[in-house]
Parts: C-alpha cells; structure tokens; sequence
C-alpha cells in the first residue's frame, strides 16, 4: 500500500502551484546558469574532442551538468517557497526527507561524473563508487518508505544500470535532456497522484532546468552535459523509480520512461557481448547513433526518444487505475512492447529504404544523403 505519510495538509492546488514555481525557476536558473557555464568550460579545457566513434565534427565543451544540477537546486527551493505561500503547512519529516534524499543523490552522482569529466576515471573505479551510492540511494529510499530491506539489493543495482544507460544515450545532441523532460514531467505527475510532493517538486525543478539547457545543447550543440549530467539524470531517474516501487506504485507505472533507455542499452550491449566484442568499449551501435549514422538529424533522433518515452509513459497511465489500484498488465506490456520494438526496428528499416534508394539511384536517380556528424554529441 502506498505510504500517505508522505502528505502534508495543503490547501487544494498548494503543490500543484510549488512545482510551477519550481518548473519556471528552473527554467530561468538553467537558461542563465548555462550560458554562464561556457566561457568557464571553454577556459578551463574541459573540452570534448571529436575521436572515431563520435558523432560531433568540432571541439565542444562538457560540464554542462553543473548548470543544470545547481539550477535544479535553487529551483526545488523555490518551489517549496511557492508551496508554503500556497497555505499554511503541517511540519513533516518525510517531505524534508524526500528533498534532502533527492538532492543528495542527485549531486553525489553528478560530483562523481564531474570527476570523469576533469580525469578521465578508470572503469573499475567508477563503477565501485557508482556502487556505493546506489547502495545508499537504496537504503534511504526504504528508511524513507519503511519497506522491506531486501529491497536494497534491485533498487541499487537497478540505480547503477540506470545511471550507465543513461550516460550511454548522452551521445546526439538533445537525446538525454529531450528524454529528462518526458520523465521529469511523469515522475511529477505520478508523485502528485499518489501524494509524495518531495518528488514532485524535485523533478518539476529539474525538468525546469533541463528545459533552460536544452536550447545549448539543440539542435546545435553548444555545450554537452558531460558525465556530470548524465549521471545527475540517471540519479533523478534511479530515485524516482525507486520511491515509487518503495511507496507501491506497480512497476509498470514506476519504470514506464524509462523503457527506452533501458532497452536500447541493454539490448545493444548484449548484441555486442553475443558476437565477442567487449561490451564496454566505446562504440557506435546503440539505435540512436546507427540513425545519425545513416542520415537523420540530431533533433530528429532526439524528438524519436522524447517521443517513444512519451508514448510509454502515456501506456502505463492509460492501464493504471490510479493509487491503490490496479494495472491492466496485459494491455500495459503489449503496448510497451509495441513501441519498443518499433523503435528498435528502425535502423534496418531505414537501411532497407537507404539500401533501395541507393539502387535506384544507381538507375539514374540522386544518390541518398549520407550520415553527416552534425557539431553535437558526445558518442
């Protein structure tokens, strides 16, 4: 049963109008945070430089998930502020301890990618460290909640497979932050349906702030969000799939934008593993490079992801019956499947349709656009 401990009395709207605050906030934070944040990556080198495997043509900063991690910060603030102004509130330790968990997450994973982005972190390393913090994502999300402590071992692991994953579709311009508004906005949604405003008001302030980025970062790409911002985002991800699961939310609900990331990854890393390669090796084979690769652009590839967590997202709504009810499994996971499967379809699909054109073409026609690097991604 999910914990109604989470709610503090407010006035019918309250959190409704402190996660606003927090959105636009965080908006404003972002868009003024990044734009300061350029010149100082650019003086201070941290630049990321074009090799085999990426899909950028020039030299871009990275690091721009400092901005956007110290935007989401002010912005939870403010929309706490805004919450407050909405009626007076009841003391409660559990939104105090949403927030703080949250936060700490949140910037415990983005100081770790910081890291990466400044020292080039060995593999071992990185992932010991992302082990312990998800360790500890996992037993304040079940002090939060009060739910079995067996729960630690998936919901940790999980955060670490999700923090990769989404470092690993960090690599078009506007994939990663196109994706954090989808799932922002849903985790909001869901925290405000079954009454955790913690959550809502920590992903309103990010999506906020992912909002003001990600103009620097699409279509053309001024700055990248480094591991710094990945792996924030796979933090805020990890612990809002976390709480729900620990708060009773069906896993179905609880996971749904995050599908796309996970499938993607973890599809493309088995192939690899299955033919002999090293699976944690650079490369260029996850579905969103193969469609830059074959000639689609950034924005287009981003507008793909965004578009895909959505129609999950939307799926997993339309089967839930609410808080405390239950899920339409079956309809729930076909949909799912179906734009899953769909969305990995595509790059034999255009294959296909690049292979026949190139026949024609042969023919007398024009020969197709090849795949440009347009100046973003990070690979």
């Amino acid at each position: 049963m999910i914990q109604q401990a989470f709610w503090i009395p407010q006035p019918p709207g309250a959190w409704a109008w402190g996660t606003t605050v927090g959105a636009l906030m965080g908006l404003s934070a972002g868009a003024v945070l990044t734009a300061a944040i350029i010149p100082v990556l650019r003086r201070a080198g941290v630049i990321d430089v074009p090799v085999g495997r990426s899909l950028h043509a020039g030299p871009v900063p990275r690091g721009g998930g400092c901005a956007l991690v110290l935007a989401a910060v002010i912005a939870v603030g403010a929309g706490l502020a805004g919450a407050m102004a909405g009626g007076p509130m009841v003391r409660s330790g559990r939104l105090i301890e949403v927030l703080s968990a949250g936060l700490s997450t949140i910037l415990a994973l983005a100081i770790l990618g910081l890291g990466d982005d400044l020292y080039t972190l060995p593999i071992k390393g990185r992932l010991i460290a992302q082990a312990i913090l998800g360790a500890g994502l996992a037993l304040l999300t079940t002090s939060i909640t009060g739910a079995p402590l067996w729960l630690v071992i998936p919901l940790g692991a999980g955060a670490v497979a999700m923090v990769n994953a989404t470092n690993f579709m960090d690599g078009a311009n506007g994939v990663a932050a196109g994706h954090a508004l989808v799932a922002a906005a849903y985790y909001a949604h869901v925290a405000l349906s079954v009454g955790i405003p913690g959550l809502a008001l920590v992903m309103a302030g990010l999506g906020g702030a992912v909002a003001g980025f990600l103009p620097f970062n699409a279509p053309r790409a001024r700055v990248f969000l480094g591991d710094s911002g990945s792996y924030a985002l796979g933090a805020a991800w990890s612990f809002g799939a976390a709480l729900c699961l620990a708060s009773g939310v069906p896993l179905l609900v609880a996971v749904a934008p995050l599908l796309i990331l996970a499938t993607d990854t973890g599809l493309t890393l088995w192939r690899r593993a299955r033919s002999g390669q090293r699976w944690y090796e650079p490369h260029r084979e996850h579905v969103y490079q193969r469609l830059v690769a074959a000639g689609w652009p950034h924005w287009a590839v981003a507008l793909l992801v965004g578009a895909c967590a959505a129609a999950c997202s939307a799926v997993a709504l339309a089967s839930w019956q609410g808080p405390g009810g239950r899920v339409a499994w079956a309809p729930g996971v076909i949909g799912m499947l179906v734009v899953l499967a769909c969305y990995m379809s595509l790059p034999s699909l255009v294959g296909a349709a690049r292979h026949e054109r190139q026949g024609y073409s042969g023919q007398g026609g024009s020969s197709p656009r090849g795949g440009v690097p347009e100046d973003g991604g990070q690979g």
